[in-house]
């Protein structure tokens, strides 16, 4: 009986370590996995990338010869990887340095949200950066107009324009609509996430119940938003005011609070807020 408990204990053993081995090997696999994939998403776009491609295949071919017992040319590229690993430094030093800062701005966005527990909600960066958008639109009065896309499909109106597919950013919003730029005249569309397109002209409205001081960007915005479900944000050349039209009626002269209560809401934050 001895005997037999004593088995039976040392493969109960022998199943938690291999068990434990088992995950270990998972864990480092998916790690190896994850790290693969952060790097190659960093150099992809950057001049940086031929080079690596061809570290990679120096590395795999003195493995291959070390394989092989090639002896004599194994060890001159093991010799030679030494001083290449230093070379290979100095030449990815402003990539390597953009990593570790990247690395750092995370690390200390996300300390201080935690410590003003404060934790950034999905949409709200994108919400955040129009807003910034519009209101540096509205200190220097240009004239602008940006469609927030919702359930309606106005991929008629994106055609007419120019197809941008760009991520959100006050800077990019701006420059659409600087006087000179060959856009500026148009709307921008809002899908979510993404603009979708520049220099969309929205369709002529006409009514002769609208009143008169409505410019013809503001009733672009009512025909628009009367048509589809989708928001209009307005901002006016003359005065810098800025206007929100959805479902055909426009609220002018907005202030900042309101607008981004209306962006919030466009990306679901004020909802998941009110619930919380």
């Amino acid at each position: 009986m001895v005997l037999m408990k004593g088995i039976m204990d040392f493969v109960e053993l022998c199943k938690v370590r291999f068990s434990a081995f088992e995950f270990i090997d998972v864990v480092d696999i998916i790690l190896l996995g994850i790290l693969f994939f952060i790097t190659y998403r960093f150099i992809r776009r950057r001049r940086a990338l031929p080079i690596l491609i061809g570290v990679v295949v120096y590395l795999l071919f003195m493995q291959l010869c070390g394989v092989l017992g090639i002896n004599t040319t194994y060890n001159i590229l093991k010799w030679l990887s030494v001083p290449g690993t230093v070379v290979l430094f100095i030449i990815f030093q402003s990539d390597i340095r953009s990593a570790l800062e990247k690395i750092g701005v995370s690390i200390i966005s996300v300390g201080k949200a935690i410590k003003n527990k404060v934790i950034p909600r999905p949409g709200s960066m994108e919400a955040e950066a129009i807003e910034r958008a519009v209101m540096r639109l509205s200190a220097t009065k240009t004239g602008a107009l940006i469609v927030l896309e919702q359930n309606t499909g106005i991929e008629d109106i994106g055609q007419d324009g120019i197809k941008i597919d760009a991520v959100i950013s006050p800077e990019l919003i701006c420059n659409l609509f600087f006087s000179p730029a060959p856009l500026h005249d148009g709307a921008i569309i809002i899908r979510k996430k993404r603009i979708s397109a520049a220099g969309c002209f929205l369709p002529n409205y006409s009514d002769p119940a609208l009143n008169s001081s409505f410019g013809s960007r503001h009733r672009a915005a009512i025909g628009m938003s009367r048509n589809s479900d989708a928001g209009v944000i307005v901002i006016s050349e003359e005065d810098g005011r800025i206007s929100y039209a959805y479902g055909g009626e426009l609220s002018r002269g907005i202030d900042e609070q309101t607008l981004r209560s209306v962006l919030e809401e466009y990306y679901g934050v004020a909802k998941k807020k009110k619930s919380k």
